[in-house]
């Protein structure tokens, strides 16, 4: 472990400490570094569980030069050191690539569910929120205006200064209800947040929106002019028969084109389409009545659990090459994979490119879980290869088979050929296995709360996978 964090670039942590000689001296980031990294390859992930390991775990007493580190030193690194932290994943991932561990003729891309540090029932409805943040607004004003209070009269009679244990401390109170405040607004803002529609539902939204526009524009253009040429149709008689002397033989004019009924409808539908075009191009998050958020971390969601039933947690999602190895794994913010594959596969090229991997993925796969006409149009120039039916039917068991979706049939028409079924026999085999491996060494539960943190915590558990994998081969090699 320490000749492996000796190859790191660890540049980011050294640059954060102040070289001016003042203050308490810190440890060396790469031994703290190092420790994490070893602790947590144990499945020790708990800061006073590393500190308690300082005192009877050889390895740490290694990497520490026998001293023993606090437990609050542990969290603050982490906490301080966030970005840092999670720059190391790209970077064990350069460091596999070098060693040739990296193999990408395929990977697959698969989401699980991992319980939040979260209550399930700390999860409140709109109108339950709404009322906590009036209760906590109209406490703190009464605790404020009490203290002002208080100070005003210590101003008047100096005398009462000398009197301090009179005066109530509700400092801590007033932290108390500051903090329940912060998150009930955030919880807030979630639902609200969440009740807008996704890019994807938004430009279908306004697709058929401006088709709505265009043909109520066409069918007005075209009944105006209809009725022009018959306004002009009208003139050109009445003045033939004038020219001819035949004075008002030519019947009832036609309806002026303001006042025409079919003009006047047309034009009312013009209207409302372009104040539906509107408002599906800037659309209002009109949250459900069952719409809830989480008081406890409110980044976190409802979701269903693998074990049956919900629980509260993140959607953890994971892009994995042969050998189980990450090549990114991120948190996503929907319990339905519809649309967690372009962001996916976004941040795994993005991967691909900052760890100077070299050639290119060869082929790309997902389960139904990821179906979804948006994605397959923004992945076009990809080798993607994603189930449209149900997994069992896809790979060749008997099993009811569902029937593709509008704008699936060409990803179906792949999948049916046996190429294509050969190839996506892969998947289970790739990422399978590296869900196993993660939840088998780290567990399924976080510590950390609200999404940078716990996007900080994951970040880590797939460093120090990739970086396992990278230490097994290191091994089998020297042997």
């Amino acid at each position: 472990m320490l000749d492996a964090v000796g190859e790191l670039d660890l540049s980011a942590f050294e640059d954060s400490y102040r070289a001016d000689g003042q203050g308490g001296a810190a440890y060396p980031p790469t031994n703290q570094v190092a420790l994490i990294l070893y602790c947590y390859s144990k499945g020790i992930r708990s800061s006073r569980r590393i500190e308690q390991a300082c005192w009877d775990d050889v390895g740490c007493r290694v990497i520490t030069a026998n001293r023993r580190m606090d437990h609050s030193t542990v969290a603050r690194f982490i906490r301080r050191h966030r970005d840092a932290l999670n720059s190391l994943f790209v970077q064990v991932l350069a460091l596999c690539g070098r060693r040739g561990l990296v193999d990408l003729s395929a990977v697959a891309v698969d989401g699980s569910p991992m319980d939040a540090n979260a209550s399930r029932d700390a999860n409140q409805r709109l109108h339950r929120l709404e009322a906590i943040i009036s209760q906590c607004d109209d406490e703190i004003n009464a605790l404020m205006d009490d203290a002002l209070v208080h100070a005003r009269s210590v101003e008047a009679d100096d005398s009462a200064a000398a009197d301090s244990d009179t005066a109530s401390n509700d400092w801590p109170r007033l932290s108390r209800l500051c903090d329940r405040l912060t998150r009930a607004r955030t919880a807030r803002e979630k639902v609200y947040e969440r009740a807008r529609p996704s890019p994807g539902e938004t430009k279908l939204k306004v697709e058929a929106a401006e088709r709505m526009v265009a043909r109520a524009e066409q069918r007005l253009a075209a009944e105006t002019a209809a009725h022009q040429a018959k306004l002009e149709k009208y003139e050109a008689r009445a003045g033939a028969d004038r020219a001819a002397g035949r004075r008002g033989a030519n019947g009832r004019p036609p309806v002026p084109l303001e006042h025409k009924t079919v003009l006047v409808r047309q034009r009312a539908r013009l209207v409302k389409a372009r104040a539906w075009l509107e408002r599906a191009r800037t659309p209002r998050p009109v949250p459900s009545p069952e719409a809830r958020a989480c008081l406890s971390d409110p980044d976190s969601r409802l979701m269903l659990s693998k074990r049956g039933g919900y629980l509260q947690g993140y959607n953890l999602q994971i892009t994995c090459a042969r050998r189980q190895l990450l090549l990114a794994i991120e948190v996503h913010d929907n319990p339905s994979d519809t649309t967690a594959l372009v962001p996916m596969v976004a941040k795994t090229r993005h991967n691909h490119q900052a760890a100077g991997l070299p050639g290119d993925i060869q082929l790309w796969l997902a389960d139904s879980g990821y179906a979804s006409t948006a994605a397959f149009e923004a992945l076009t120039d990809l080798p993607l290869l994603v189930s449209v039916t149900s997994e069992a039917h896809q790979a060749g068991l008997p099993a009811k088979r569902r029937h593709a979706r509008a704008g699936q049939h060409a990803m179906a028409a792949r999948l049916a050929t046996p190429t294509g079924r050969a190839q996506y026999r892969q998947r289970s085999a790739l990422v399978e296995p590296g869900f196993a491996q993660l939840f088998q060494r780290f567990g399924r539960h976080l510590n950390y709360r609200g999404r940078p943190a716990v996007d900080a915590e994951i970040k880590l558990l797939g460093t120090v996978h990739n970086l396992n994998k990278l230490l097994s081969h290191t091994a089998r090699t020297r042997s």
